[in-house]
């Protein structure tokens, strides 16, 4: 009974306060609610004002979390290579000659939440030769390459790949050099 009849002045309490708050009438009325003036009640305290940092797991302004873009690809490995065998480069190409069949080998790691795409674009000497575009499946570790033959006629230079992803943010930016055969 002692525990039914403190909620019942608190509630009462609580009732009392909010009117007088209010400006209600009986701003004084019933706040003996019936206990001892040794008594003390608790009430709720307001909630504290939200804090001006954002919390670690929201987004910061124009990240790529936000509703207009998506995170883009992590490229963990590139290199140039001659060849790919079992999936794995089978060599670090330094320099190219034409004729030479280049190819470039990217790791990639795709925790966006979809499936996306890789745009690979080769130039020799500034002209663009192959353009290739490869999915690439949502993973800690995906592998893919694409590749570019020199051509025989071409002069000593510099073969160019650049790779981006499906919303166009650069990935790879690399360049080889053509030495005469």
């Amino acid at each position: 009974m002692t525990l039914r009849r403190g909620l019942s002045a608190v509630l009462s309490l609580a009732l009392v306060s909010a009117c007088s708050s209010r400006g209600g009438a009986g701003s004084d009325a019933g706040i003996d609610a019936g206990l001892p003036p040794s008594a003390s009640v608790a009430l709720p305290l307001p909630s504290p004002p939200p804090s001006a940092a954002p919390s670690p797991s929201a987004p910061a302004s124009g990240s790529y979390e936000d509703e207009t873009s998506t995170r883009p690809v992590e490229v963990l490995k590139f290199q140039f290579t001659s060849g790919v065998k079992g999936r794995a480069p089978v060599d670090k190409m330094a320099t190219a000659v034409p004729g030479d069949r280049v190819y470039g080998y990217l790791t990639i790691r795709n925790r966006t939440g979809r499936p996306r795409q890789v745009h690979f674009e080769f130039s020799v000497n500034g002209e663009t030769r192959t353009v290739k575009d490869l999915d690439v499946s949502e993973s800690w570790s995906y592998r893919t390459w694409a590749y570019n033959t020199i051509s025989k006629k071409d002069k000593p230079g510099k073969l160019t790949l650049v790779v981006t992803d499906d919303e166009g943010h650069p990935l790879v930016e690399e360049s080889l050099p053509i030495l005469k055969k």
